[in-house]
Order: C-alpha cells, then sequence, then structure tokens
C-alpha cells in the first residue's frame, strides 16, 4: 500500500493517502467485528459494545483531519467522547455480567495478538515516527516523506495485526454452539 502511495500516486503519505484509507477500513472493520457479536449475542453485548466503541473512538480519532477540515479543529472529541460514554454506561448496566465476559475475552486466544497490535500502534508507531528522531537520524538530509513513510508503514502493520485478532476473534466466537451464546455462566 505504502508503495501504491509513493510510487503510484505519487503522495508522500499525508492525511489524505491510500494508506491512510486502508487504516480507516481496518479500524472500522475491526469496530464491525465486535459490533456483530454484540448484536448477535445479548450475553456477550455488553462487552461487545465496550470494545466496538474503543475501535470506534480510534477510527473516530483516525477522521481528525476530517472534522479538523468539515467542521472544527479538535471535533473529533465530541463523538468519540459521546461514543465512549454510551459504552461504558451500557457496560455498567449488568456489572457482574460486563466483568465475567471480560475475563472471557482477556483469556481468549486473540488477546495476545490484539494486545502486540495496539503496543505496535499505541506506542512503537509513536516512538518510531518522532521527528526529532528522524532528524537525528537524518541530520541535514531529513526527508519527511521518510518518517512519513515509517511511521505509517508501522501503524499500518499495527492496524493489520488488530484486524487479523478481531477477525479471528470473532471466529472463534462463531464457532460456540448457539446453545452456549446465550447462557450465562
Amino acid at each position: 500500500m505504502i508503495r501504491f502511495d509513493v510510487l503510484v500516486l505519487k503522495n508522500n503519505i499525508l492525511e489524505q493517502s491510500a494508506t491512510e484509507y486502508i487504516e480507516q477500513l481496518l479500524l472500522l472493520g475491526t469496530a464491525l467485528c465486535y459490533a456483530y457479536i454484540g448484536w448477535v449475542s445479548s450475553y456477550h453485548r455488553r462487552v461487545a459494545v465496550l470494545v466496538s466503541a474503543f475501535f470506534t473512538c480510534m477510527f473516530i480519532r483516525e477522521l481528525d483531519s476530517f472534522f479538523d477540515q468539515y467542521i472544527h479543529h479538535g471535533f473529533w472529541v465530541v463523538p468519540a467522547l459521546i461514543i465512549a460514554i454510551f459504552a461504558i454506561g451500557y457496560s455498567l448496566t449488568d456489572r457482574k455480567n460486563t466483568l465475567l465476559n471480560l475475563e472471557k475475552f482477556l483469556k481468549n486466544n486473540n488477546f495476545s495478538l490484539l494486545c502486540l497490535g495496539l503496543a505496535i500502534l499505541l506506542v512503537f508507531s509513536r516512538l518510531f515516527g518522532m521527528g526529532s528522531f528522524w532528524h537525528q537520524v537524518m541530520g541535514d538530509d531529513y526527508i519527511r516523506v521518510v518518517k512519513n513513510i515509517a511511521e505509517e508503514g508501522t501503524e499500518l502493520l499495527g492496524y493489520t495485526i488488530i484486524f487479523y485478532a478481531s477477525v479471528n476473534y470473532l471466529i472463534s466466537y462463531l464457532k460456540i454452539p448457539m446453545n452456549n451464546k446465550y447462557i450465562k455462566y
């Protein structure tokens, strides 16, 4: 995707790039995986809503340039905050069930892969993409597109791993026999 952006589209991996659009699609797909689980299972719904809302807030944050351009700088916080408050409030309506299902979510085989993707996205890509780091590495030969490629490449890796883990989580959920999806343990 990055090669396509740089070599074919001749852009510098800015906010409006194919790489950014793919990252947004991966985040949306991730949120939809958990939303689907919440849609079909009242038992798993509260945790699924919580996790889906987390990734929806991340999706809204990825759309910050859209909100900055068409509404107001920093406006992304408003819809993200509304979604977060709703999801937290909803999950608290049945705390016992939420905690039981959160424990199952954390013990799922795909959770460690999900955490790896989040660590790459939220920690490594931010540290690796710091402008000051690239200024030190390249000195007077600093080229912003190199920094952008490195940062967006690691972000895309993180989003891909998160999406992969989420699809696998959804598949593992779909393998649960129908009569067990609605039973409170």
